[in-house]
């Protein structure tokens, strides 16, 4: 799992400016639509809004429109009122697209070009804003008109009798919803939502006296940065579903989620990354996308399968997961961890089927969760911490040769698993990544210490922790009787501590690894970080947290052959406490307890039943 810093945008699309306009048919008013309107006793309110959030200039142009005005009767002066305040109170915070009232209410009846209608007429046609509505030859979107074709030099003007409604989307409804205002709150937040210039769609005007270019016509997009997270949930050409907590839930989530990302006093951007991460944390993995999974929307029933047999197809996916096999297993050094997928989606504990249904949107459905958070942070964030041996190395112990110079005193040799034809030598579905480390001695005068970085540990949140070893045998079956033989390895670990001074813990004095098996070497239990790393790796000069390996064998277990200084790590894990078993098996489930005799290392699913989701790692 790695940390972005939230520095994403989305391209703005537009219309090429020459195509909003069109010639003038022949024999219509010379007037302009704006003429048109500040003309009509029955539209005087409707020209109050429209010259009060200065859109008359618009109007005004050789631009062509079609504009469908709500009458006095259908909008009072008091709502005209209401609304101009609201834009101005909008206006230079957000872009003109995304100013409310501009978006929800006077492009909500305005489309670009002419639309006339005759008595077949029933197209879908597009309003200034995106959203769509059906013209017939009598209403527009299901509001009936009082008058139509009205035509004038810059397009047709209608007059309806009701106002459009508007029906917003995903993303506009979690600010409308009074039981969202929190998750409002972030994904409104000014520091992930604002607006853009885009000078390469803007009117140049020449240079200032300070040679700096002016702009006739400035273009701005509004960006979101945390779409990069969530799909973008704004656009009206997509279909998603979204759970979303209510304010009670919110502040139990975060009461919870707050306490996994607290950071040490020397951290320079504890305060962005302690209120973004755990707000970050709630969103990620509620959004889906209809396109991959209609038949869970639909409720469609899965085939029947044995327990433990339920495929990738029934399962939920969010916009978050690895949707490819492939992928997955590349990003989890080898074991396709199913995080922010959801199996049984519609059973009594599923994500859906504890939410509540509320007015679909222009783009997908909303539906709510009240009493339980349905995603279960095992789900979620709250992963396994892979540590491969090749990639995390930090440091190696070192020795002055006879000039002076400091050298390591052992080297890393990456080791490719063997794929053997006897299960006893075949060990490629055995090693994480299918590689591990073998540390050789440079000179095997003295023990040896391999130090390895972590990253992204969660603080306040229980790991076990196990140190993953490899024989020799794993990447070559004709490995000598020399090398057959185990090494004693003393573990320690390093961390900070909450005023940001690094704290050094003995976790295992001695211990013997495995010389013809791979060994998970347990170092703790319910281990918990005082403070978090998380999305640190490109900030910390030293990491906060590191484990050191260290060779503990005599010259005399050496000088014997009985043991080795030679160690063979392939990873550290990291795993929330009591997800990995030795040996075990759920109730109900049909894995072994061994594999062709081999001792098996259940991994239990993160959230899931257990007959869904658990697999072994042999041993």
């Amino acid at each position: 799992m790695s940390c972005c810093l939230l520095v994403w945008g989305f391209t703005a699309c537009a219309d090429k400016w020459d195509e909003h306009y069109e010639e003038m048919p022949a024999g219509l008013s010379n007037e302009s639509l704006w003429e048109a309107i500040s003309s009509n006793p029955d539209l005087t309110n409707f020209k109050t809004l429209i010259a009060g959030v200065g859109y008359d200039k618009q109007l005004a142009s050789s631009q062509m429109f079609t504009v469908f005005a709500p009458t006095n009767d259908c909008l009072s002066a008091a709502e005209v009122a209401n609304m101009i305040a609201l834009y101005k109170s909008e206006k230079g915070k957000v872009s003109e697209d995304e100013n409310q009232v501009l978006k929800e209410f006077v492009k909500n009846h305005i489309a670009l070009y002419n639309h006339s209608v005759s008595s077949v007429s029933n197209d879908s046609i597009k309003l200034m804003n995106g959203k769509y509505g059906v013209l017939t030859p009598n209403t527009i979107a299901g509001v009936d008109m009082l008058s139509k074709n009205q035509n004038y030099k810059n397009g047709v003007l209608y007059t309806v009798g009701s106002q459009l409604s508007y029906k917003p989307n995903l993303f506009e409804l979690i600010r409308k919803d009074a039981d969202l205002t929190k998750l409002s709150e972030f994904m409104y937040n000014p520091s992930f939502y604002y607006k853009v210039f885009i000078p390469e769609e803007s009117v140049e005007g020449g240079l200032d006296d300070y040679g700096r270019t002016t702009y006739l016509d400035s273009v701005f997009s509004q960006r979101n940065e945390l779409f990069s997270y969530l799909d973008n949930i704004n656009h009206e050409d997509s279909s998603f579903w979204m759970v979303a907590p209510t304010d009670a839930l919110w502040d139990q989530l975060m009461t919870e989620y707050s306490e996994y990302f607290k950071y040490p006093a020397d951290c320079k951007i504890k305060d962005s990354l302690e209120y973004i991460l755990p707000r970050l944390f709630i969103v990620m993995g509620t959004v889906f996308n209809r396109t991959f999974n209609t038949g869970v929307f639909n409720q469609e029933k899965a085939n029947e399968k044995g327990a433990g047999d339920i495929t990738i197809d029934d399962s939920l996916m969010s916009v978050n997961c690895f949707r490819d096999f492939v992928t997955r297993k590349r990003a989890w050094a080898g074991q396709a961890f199913n995080y922010y997928e959801y199996y049984n989606a519609w059973q009594s504990d599923g994500v859906l089927a504890n939410t509540l249904d509320i007015d679909s949107c222009s783009n997908g459905l909303m539906r709510k969760a009240t009493a339980k958070w349905p995603i279960d942070k095992l789900q979620s964030f709250a992963q396994y911490v892979v540590v491969e041996a090749d990639a995390n190395i930090w440091e190696l112990s070192k020795t002055v040769n006879s000039a002076g110079d400091s050298i390591a005193t052992i080297s890393a040799v990456q080791r490719n698993a063997s794929r053997d034809t006897l299960d006893e030598y075949n060990f490629y579905d055995r090693v994480w990544s299918n590689g591990f480390v073998e540390f050789d001695p440079v000179q095997n005068r003295q023990n040896h210490t391999a130090t390895f970085r972590i990253d992204n540990v969660l603080s306040n949140f229980g790991y076990d922790i196990y140190l993953v070893t490899a024989p020799a045998i794993a990447y070559d079956r004709n490995a000598p009787e020399a090398q057959r033989v185990p090494t004693k390895l003393r573990i320690t670990l390093n961390y900070k501590q909450e005023n940001g001074s690094m704290k050094t813990e003995r976790l295992v004095s001695e211990v013997t690894t495995d010389a013809n098996s791979m060994g998970y070497i347990q170092l703790a239990s319910d281990f918990k970080f005082p403070v978090t790393n998380y999305g640190l790796y490109n900030y910390d000069t030293k990491p906060s947290v590191t484990l050191d390996v260290e060779t503990r064998v005599s010259n005399s277990e050496l000088n014997r052959g009985t043991f080795t200084r030679n160690m063979r790590i392939d990873c550290i894990l990291l795993v929330p406490h009591g997800t990995m078993e030795e040996g075990v098996v759920p109730a109900g489930s049909k894995i072994p307890t061994v594999d062709q005799g081999k001792p098996a290392m259940l991994m239990k699913p993160h959230g899931d039943t257990p007959q869904a989701t658990t697999f072994y790692m042999r041993r």
